[in-house]
């Protein structure tokens, strides 16, 4: 009998702690190991328009499976060679099985991989990834939107094809809404079932399953629920949002995909270098060091990515959409010296185009290309977020307009 009181007792206790344990997971407001996520598709019904608008942005197409529909170089005889020099190139071509990148050294095929993953809206460019079972690596050659080129991967040598860069969970981060991920001492596992592909809804407003349910049962609630509202943050909140993959490559202190939105970013992560150094200016530069560096920054309290960026619109290279939002602020109540000094010449409405003397494209100190049949690297050029006088880009601007 005391036996049995014993084995009794005994299972309370484990079924308390298993239940306590529970309860404080899943109150603690953070996103489970496996959080619920709904799919953006659930946030059309109610969200129609920033939904419908949302499709064309690059963080949507940031990532996705390969497929032609994404795959932006061409695959055709005479277009589909990267050449390192004469004795080695990548042929890339597309077979029924799908699309590979084949290393020939003097005529010899020495290595081949397919396409599995698709980096990049191929706004700017993009690289691609190749599956190695359940880890990922990067492929040796990418593709430069600029000159429509094939060109040297980044972080490869532009004279020696290798296939040797293992992709981490940090990468996938900033280039999906989720994937699941175990960290190994060979590297990397990916849950390939457990990807959601491109920047969506639930990258930023957090996994969205609990919010679909209440909302569906309770129409009439206008009030959002079991939801991210970013209005609702604070300022460095707001900015922290962005800058988990706008700051620069960050060194980490908490797994991948372990950040929500709304914690403090230096919690999980941080910076590698000075927060507002030119020299890390690259396609995955430190925008957000640039930008609260800047003297518009510092003036206001009010100012963050959103003054300037709806993330829910496809406004790429619209320097008329963003000189107004300029303007906005520095001609706030009339005061004059908030307005340019710059005396417009040749019918210049200055109002149209305040980026590029502001914000010019630089270029980068970190990303060098090699494009398919050039024999020289170029820098590739990033727009700075550092707003400031750069007169040598401002005569090099008005130059190119006269």
């Amino acid at each position: 009998m005391r036996v049995l009181v014993f084995l009794i007792i005994v299972v309370i206790i484990i079924v308390g702690s298993v239940m306590c344990s529970s309860l404080n997971n899943s109150t603690s407001g953070k996103i489970a190991e496996n959080p619920a996520f709904a799919g953006s598709t659930s946030c059309q019904s109610c969200h129609k328009n920033i939904f419908d608008s949302s499709r064309h942005t690059a963080h949507y197409f940031t990532s996705r499976p390969a497929s032609e529909a994404f795959i932006k170089g061409s695959f055709e005889p005479g277009k589909n060679e990267f050449i390192y020099n004469k004795w080695m190139e990548v042929l890339l071509e597309k077979r029924k099985d799908g699309f590979w990148q084949t290393a020939y050294v003097n005529g010899i095929p020495t290595e081949q991989r397919a396409f599995g993953v698709v980096i990049g809206s191929g706004r700017k460019g993009q690289t691609y990834l190749y599956w190695e079972q359940n880890k990922l690596f990067q492929l040796p050659v990418s593709y430069y939107t600029p000159n429509n080129d094939w060109c040297n991967s980044p972080g490869y040598p532009v004279n020696y094809v290798k296939f040797n860069r293992p992709i981490e969970g940090a990468c996938i981060e900033c280039h999906s809404t989720y994937a699941s991920t175990t960290v190994k001492p060979e590297g990397t596992i990916f849950n390939k079932k457990k990807i959601i592909y491109g920047v969506d809804c639930e990258r930023c407003h957090g996994a969205a399953a609990a919010h679909v349910a209440f909302h569906t049962k309770h129409p009439e609630e206008k009030t959002a629920q079991n939801i991210i509202g970013i209005k609702n943050l604070s300022r460095q909140q707001r900015l922290d949002a962005c800058a988990l993959c706008h700051s620069g490559m960050r060194k980490a202190i908490k797994p991948a995909f372990s950040f929500i939105v709304g914690e403090p970013l230096n919690d999980y992560s941080s910076p590698n270098f000075k927060a507002d150094s030119l020299d890390a200016l690259d396609v995955h530069g430190n925008q957000y060091g640039l930008l609260t560096a800047s003297k518009c920054f510092k003036m206001t309290e009010k100012m963050d990515c959103a003054s300037c960026h709806d993330v829910h619109v496809n406004e790429v290279n619209s320097p008329q959409i963003f000189s107004p939002r300029c303007i906005s602020c520095h001609n706030e109540n009339g005061m004059a010296h908030n307005t340019c000094t710059f005396k417009p010449t040749n019918g210049l409405v200055l109002s149209k185009n305040c980026i590029d003397c502001h914000m010019p494209l630089l270029e980068s100190k970190k990303i060098t290309l090699k494009l398919a049949n050039a024999d020289n690297v170029t820098p590739d050029l990033v727009r700075t977020h550092r707003i400031a006088i750069y007169r040598e880009q401002t005569k090099a601007f008005l130059d190119k307009i006269k």
